[in-house]
């Protein structure tokens, strides 16, 4: 168990110093923050309580994590973002201080650095520089949104599964590293959690999936998902992106 003040190793020094989050700091002000961060380790298929946002500071060091929203009463669940190292969560609470209703569920074995919120929020008042790095940090993170939301409201669910795999699956004879600086990418993850992506449901994406590899447009390798029929997929989306554009 690390006690407070001890130094942490070199990786979470390097993690921390390339987040967007902690752009620009000075290496005193970075090795002075790790201080008052500890290590944590979440198993796959983890999921953070809502009522602990609000109480603690994240920096993602390695794995996928999703954060979730879901529908108190049907239980359908949605993915506001997938985080990759070098993320940090939950930049809601830490401006508002009020809890905020996501759920963090990890996709892989992760490891965080955490602290209390309230030592997080001093820094913003402390580091004027940390503060510069908010308002851009939070347009990346809400252009998300606003393709989730544009998404769900004018493409069709089939629109929206091509979009998402073009985002992220690899072309032939292309392989993604699985290091902890490598690109979110959605090999390995479940149909369910892909359907979490899109806001649809399993049924929905096992059936889109199977017609495209009947197809031969996509194919699965050990757990990856392979564009066979580049595109295919693009013309998906390019067709309804300009018919929107037209009927609008």
């Amino acid at each position: 168990m690390l006690s407070d003040k001890t130094p942490l190793p070199n990786k979470y020094e390097e993690i921390v110093r390339s987040s967007p989050f902690f752009s620009g700091l000075d290496d005193e002000i970075i090795r002075e923050m790790l201080t008052a961060f500890r290590p944590e380790r979440w198993k796959k298929g983890t999921c953070n309580l809502v009522d602990e946002t609000n109480q603690k500071f994240h920096v993602l060091i390695s794995g996928r994590l999703e954060i979730t929203r879901s529908h108190p009463e049907t239980g359908r669940t949605v993915t506001l973002w997938l985080l990759e190292p070098g993320d940090v969560f939950d930049i809601v609470s830490l401006l508002d201080g009020k809890p905020h209703h996501i759920v963090p569920m990890a996709i892989d074995d992760i490891e965080v650095l955490s602290t209390p919120m309230e030592t997080a929020r001093r820094w913003l008042h402390k580091y004027p520089d940390l503060c510069k790095n908010v308002l851009p940090y939070l347009g990346q993170k809400f252009r998300k949104i606003e393709n989730l939301a544009t998404d769900l409201a004018i493409h069709d669910t089939m629109t929206r599964i091509a979009s998402l795999i073009l985002r992220h699956a690899e072309p032939p004879g292309e392989k993604t590293g699985d290091n902890s600086g490598a690109p979110i990418s959605i090999h390995g993850m479940s149909h369910e959690a892909l359907a979490r992506m899109v806001g649809t449901v399993r049924v929905v994406v096992n059936r889109h999936l199977r017609h495209w590899k009947e197809k031969g447009i996509i194919d699965y390798k050990r757990g990856r998902l392979i564009i066979k029929d580049l595109e295919a997929l693009a013309n998906r989306c390019k067709t309804l992106h300009e018919s929107t554009h037209k009927n609008g």
